[in-house]
């Protein structure tokens, strides 16, 4: 459906606030803390994109839909388009809001909000429910330096909050050990950021005793990187062969070539497209395998291989 872009705002930088309303003014959809929408667009270059971005504030009943887009200048360029292309008054395909990062008010544990950089987004919106809900909560907002801590004066206004930013310019990486502390029962966390600090969370969390049922995460970014090999991935069970050329997932790749897989989130977030590795060096890059299933197969919306860049699977 077409929204109206009723307002741009900079919120510093490199990031900007867009606003979405409907074009009859009406009301929208209520959503949810940890919600998001898709936005469908067209740049002037002719590329289509589809992205996912978290609503921000107060959750609920909404008159206007807020995002906060971070430019990206080494992206695929959707950010690019919006930041570059996009201005007040124009159309833009919005789909949802979607519930994909939902947060449980209901434990009697603590609750740790983790947000490097502009993963700040979804927790703003956490932040305010639990505040509504009157349970305490802490909030880390890490980032490099004081001009990455977007919409800042946002959180303030949530209730309940204890927000500790951390610079890493200033003072070097967090000890996220140390931040999350020993678990005890009724504890959960909510992270998002880029996925290597997502992952440093998931081997921080296991060092302290955190099951992984309490650890709950939204990624964002690729995952290819810059030693990646092209693969050649061999299905036992079909009997094809597929290349994967690096900055394509296997599982895009297996369903290009029409092959029948199961999938959810392509973020290596809910375990899925968990695939039994037969053959090959998987290079393990999700964020909810246990050693055990990483030991025997792979999520192949996120991971990769090593030299000599072959994998055999059992689909």
């Amino acid at each position: 459906m077409d929204y109206l872009i009723s307002d741009i705002i900079d919120r510093g930088t490199g990031v900007k606030e867009f606003q979405l309303r409907r074009l009859d003014g009406g009301a929208l959809a209520p959503w949810r803390p940890g919600s998001h929408i898709m936005l469908r667009f067209r740049a002037a270059s002719g590329c289509r994109y589809e992205r996912h971005y978290s609503l921000v504030g107060v959750p609920g009943a909404a008159e206007v839909y807020r995002i906060a887009v971070q430019r990206e200048a080494n992206g695929k360029g959707g950010s690019r388009s919006l930041h570059d292309e996009l201005r007040t008054g124009m159309l833009i395909d919005v789909d949802g809001p979607h519930d994909g990062f939902p947060l449980d008010t209901s434990g009697a544990g603590r609750v740790l909000l983790v947000a490097g950089g502009i993963g700040i987004t979804p927790l703003i919106s956490m932040a305010h429910a639990l505040g509504l809900d009157g349970k305490p909560y802490t909030l880390h907002y890490l980032a490099r330096n004081a001009d990455r801590l977007q919409l800042l004066d946002e959180l303030r206004t949530a209730t309940s909050a204890t927000v500790l930013p951390h610079l890493s310019a200033l003072h070097g990486h967090a000890d996220l050990a140390v931040m999350l502390g020993p678990y005890q029962m009724g504890d959960m966390l909510y992270a998002c950021g880029p996925t290597p600090l997502l992952q440093a969370l998931v081997v921080a969390g296991q060092r302290q005793g955190w099951p992984a049922a309490a650890l709950r995460f939204e990624s964002f970014g690729g995952r290819a990187q810059a030693g990646d090999v092209a693969l050649t991935v061999e299905l036992s069970l079909s009997e094809i062969t597929v290349d994967v050329a690096p900055g394509t997932s296997i599982l895009d790749a297996l369903i290009a070539a029409d092959v029948f897989v199961s999938y959810e989130c392509k973020r290596g977030e809910c375990g899925n497209c968990y695939t039994e590795v037969l053959e090959g060096q998987p290079l393990h890059r999700d964020l909810c395998l246990t050693p055990a299933m990483r030991a025997g197969g792979m999520c192949t919306c996120v991971s990769w291989a090593g030299p000599p860049g072959r994998l055999v699977l059992a689909l």
